[in-house]
């Protein structure tokens, strides 16, 4: 209970600071490249964050039907994924954010028994990745209408390598699980 209320705040405060930031970014004087990077990966991890923080603590990937989380087109998805190199991405993550094998386990633990995890953990994630991906593309919209076109195209980066790929990603291991899932009910018709 606890948690759920920090993690509440947390997403509070998150959204109070994303909304000053964006509210006054014009009256801001960002022109050196570091900066625009700055702002723009600041204004990334802000927005991520309250989706995030409110998904730590909520079943917020509810707010998206079923039907949203299943794979109907796996091979074009198998395209994608390879086009866009999302493999090198996943790699990144396992050898960084997601070195530690107990941080993985908290994901799947390896056993039939932790795919229902899995796949609820993976739905929570790309929930938690769609929103602010949506979101933030709005507001690189909106940096163009104000003219701050290079922190619209750094926002822009910055949320496709940081919210899309990790989406593309969660809809592959469901794509990988339905199909195994797939197979072992053929299995047993057998």
């Amino acid at each position: 209970m606890i948690k759920k209320i920090m993690l509440s705040f947390a997403t509070i405060f998150l959204i109070w600071q994303s909304h000053s930031l964006l509210i006054n970014i014009d009256k801001y004087k960002i022109e050196s490249l570091g900066l625009i990077i700055f702002v723009a990966w600041v204004i990334n991890l802000f927005l991520t964050g309250i989706f995030a923080f409110s998904g730590f603590a909520f079943p917020t990937q509810k707010f998206l039907p079923t039907s949203y989380y299943k794979i109907h087109n796996p091979k074009s998805l198998k395209k994608f994924y390879t086009a866009l190199r999302v493999n090198l991405f996943r790699r990144m993550l396992l050898a960084s954010l997601w070195k530690s094998q107990k941080q993985r386990k908290k994901y799947f633990n390896g056993r039939r028994d932790g795919i229902s995890n899995l796949i609820e953990q993976s739905n929570k994630s790309e929930f938690g990745h769609l929103i602010p991906f949506i979101i933030i593309s709005f507001v690189s919209i909106y940096f163009v209408a104000i003219d701050l076109n290079k922190l619209a195209i750094c926002t822009f980066l910055i949320n496709f390598i940081g919210n899309f790929y990790p989406i593309i990603l969660q809809r592959h291991h469901r794509m990988r699980i339905q199909l195994l899932k797939k197979r072992q009910n053929h299995g047993k018709l057998i």
